[in-house]
């Protein structure tokens, strides 16, 4: 259940839970990640690098239906990281070919294939930022951050539920609106 809070939090842009998982995985890490290289420097980097990765998937919510723990994900996503860096630049030469596990190629295919947003996507992003601040507000705080109607009438000073929800229909429409036009 730690795992599922923390991604929860870090779905909420909350950077304690960030600094929570950096501090709390970074030694072990570098342990683990030592067998494969003593240049520190690099563990640093991919290490950090595993970290943006993993804040990423977890506001894009493709932690929500993790299946290792946390800390599994993190450093599968590093140890690959570590052996494309490798097997890119050819500092390690070997004769073995290494087999990953069900667990890193699940965690392989989510960090490398994705190919980011599509072209409807980047154009819902463009028309986003269109809309006014209320709108972007009552959005964000419904899809991206998943407050309930009754906390967003808190958070923005509503009046009532009914209010809310129709604003958030309007606001909705209007992005669909824009998303949908033709030169939009």
């Amino acid at each position: 259940m730690k795992d599922q809070h923390i991604i929860s939090q870090m779905k909420q842009r909350d950077r304690n839970a960030l600094k929570e998982v950096y501090k709390g995985y970074k030694v072990e890490f570098f342990k683990f990640a030592s067998r494969y290289t003593s240049d520190t420097n690099v563990l640093e980097d991919i290490f950090q690098d595993a970290i943006i990765v993993l804040y990423e998937n977890a506001l894009a919510g493709k932690l929500d239906e993790l299946k290792s723990s946390l800390k599994t994900y993190l450093f599968s996503t590093g140890k690959f990281m570590i052996f494309k860096k490798f097997r890119d630049t050819k500092e390690i030469a070997t004769d073995e070919a290494y087999i990953f596990d069900q667990n890193e190629i699940a965690v392989i295919n989510d960090v490398y294939e994705d190919q980011g947003p599509n072209e409807y996507q980047q154009k819902l992003v463009e028309n986003f930022k269109k809309l006014g601040d209320k709108c972007r507000e009552i959005l964000e705080l419904f899809y991206l951050k998943g407050l309930k109607l009754d906390e967003i009438m808190s958070v923005q000073g509503y009046e009532n539920k009914n209010v809310v929800k129709s604003q958030k229909s309007r606001c909705l429409k209007s992005l669909k609106e824009l998303t949908h036009a033709k030169n939009g």
